[in-house]
């Protein structure tokens, strides 16, 4: 989980329309009123095509997209069609949450809480920061250390590492073409960019392997560090979820 701007809502989503569906949702003559080709398109546009929650890319592999209501539908009824309650979300996430009143049990928003205050993640699992209740409850509401999530993130971090360490490997051996290596090691770091398939664990990855701090140094000293590995680089610290104590010792 990343932390999310709320993007401008579509400008279809008048005062007008959302009272006229809200209103038809409340009587019953729309079921689904959201089930609008351009504001699913907007909602998922809000996470880069991802879940907002768990990260995993939708509408691919049969990762259906489905429009998420934060606060749940069947208790605030008034906020049906209201931009920034509309999530995009992964069938399990949203199937896991269901109708859990986060009003009265607050689970951690993306679009208003900062992920990067109640998680950090370690062997792929989301872990709570600080013992927060509020992190606690998320994991649990949202299922994310389910081995339905957690299967495929341990195969990415996997991926990663062994790739860094390959990378790790080709710099000191010395055999290898600068010029190529560096598109190399950038193509990499671009998977933790925050538009990529599980991005907070990607960066998190990358960041507390001691390959990647070795990598780091050696082009540093060689002047080969350039303004894009530099923004590559804070773009990871943006997505990463990492423990507190690691962090200290390798940024």
């Amino acid at each position: 989980m990343i932390k999310l701007d709320l993007p401008a809502k579509p400008e279809q989503l008048t005062d007008e329309f959302v009272t006229e569906r809200t209103q038809a949702f409340k009587d019953g003559t729309y079921k689904s009123p959201w089930n609008i080709n351009w504001l699913r398109e907007a909602v998922k546009g809000m996470a880069f095509g991802k879940c907002c929650y768990s990260e995993v890319r939708l509408n691919e592999e049969s990762k259906y997209m489905e429009v998420e209501h934060f606060f749940p539908k069947s208790i605030y009824p008034d906020d049906v069609m209201k931009w920034g309650n509309l999530l995009p979300s992964c069938k399990k996430c949203n199937e896991t949450k269901r109708e859990h009143d986060t009003g009265k049990e607050p689970i951690v928003n993306p679009f208003t809480d900062n992920p990067k205050e109640y998680f950090y993640i370690e062997e792929s699992c989301y872990r709570v920061k600080e013992q927060s209740e509020k992190g606690k409850r998320t994991i649990k509401k949202l299922a994310l250390n389910h081995n339905h999530f957690l299967i495929p993130r341990n195969a990415v971090s996997e991926k990663i590492k062994i790739t860094l360490n390959d990378l790790a490997y080709d710099i000191y051996s010395h055999e290898c073409d600068l010029p190529e290596y560096i598109k190399r090691f950038k193509r990499l770091l671009k998977e933790g960019d925050r538009k990529e398939e599980y991005a907070a664990l990607v960066a998190t990855t990358i960041l507390e392997e001691n390959s990647f701090l070795k990598i780091n140094n050696i082009l540093h000293e060689r002047n080969l560090w350039d303004d894009e590995l530099q923004a590559l680089k804070e773009e990871l610290a943006f997505c990463s979820l990492r423990n507190a104590a690691v962090s200290s010792s390798i940024v």
